[in-house]
């Protein structure tokens, strides 16, 4: 699993079979955040795009990945944390915290060499949680328990509908015309349509 460094996700992990991979993403957030205060962040930002250039460059064939990651990407990866090793900032400085974060999580950050399997980042799971996550929020102050439920739903509905590859728009128009019909369509039903 792919993620930052949160406790619960420690937790969660313990005593189970999943393994935890560290997320580049965090990391160059946080020394981006850092490079308007401390330049010398850009020389880990460049480290850290190569490592994505490299991953570019295997065009998703898992073996070309695999071989790329045991020797380019693990050069890079060896070169910013000995960078991080010898970097002299405060620890409360922008760059300290960017720092002391990466360097804290190599381990996990590391397990992309070993595995091509492993994608660098986990925006992709993010990207797709954001909008339940925000209609989540907009919804704490529903008037009464059923309108929450009809909102869950919704939400539930039309992320189906996303990951199935139909339109939701669409998808919702269908199953009111199918329950006009007194029948009941899930987004499966019309995918691949």
């Amino acid at each position: 699993m792919v993620c930052d460094d949160l406790s619960t996700h420690t937790a969660g992990a313990r005593g189970s079979p999943i393994v935890l991979a560290g997320c580049w993403a965090h990391v160059l957030r946080r020394f981006r955040d850092a490079a308007a205060n401390h330049p010398e962040a850009e020389l880990v930002l460049g480290w850290i795009g190569e490592l994505y250039a490299i991953d570019d460059e295997a065009e998703r064939d898992i073996e070309r990945l695999a071989e790329l990651r045991h020797t380019r990407s693990r050069d890079v990866s060896k070169r910013i944390f000995t960078y991080l090793g010898t970097l002299e900032v405060l620890q409360s400085t922008s760059i300290g915290e960017a720092a002391r974060y990466a360097y804290g999580n190599r381990e996990m950050l590391e397990r992309f060499l070993d595995d091509p399997r492993i994608p660098l980042d986990n925006n992709r799971t993010e990207r797709a949680l954001r909008g339940p996550v925000v209609g989540r929020r907009n919804h704490f102050g529903s008037k009464s328990e059923r309108g929450t439920q009809v909102a869950a739903i919704f939400y539930s509905l039309l992320e189906t509908a996303n990951l199935a590859g139909v339109n939701p728009a669409e998808y919702l128009r269908e199953a009111v015309l199918a329950a006009r019909a007194g029948s009941v369509l899930l987004p499966s039903d019309l995918a691949g349509v």
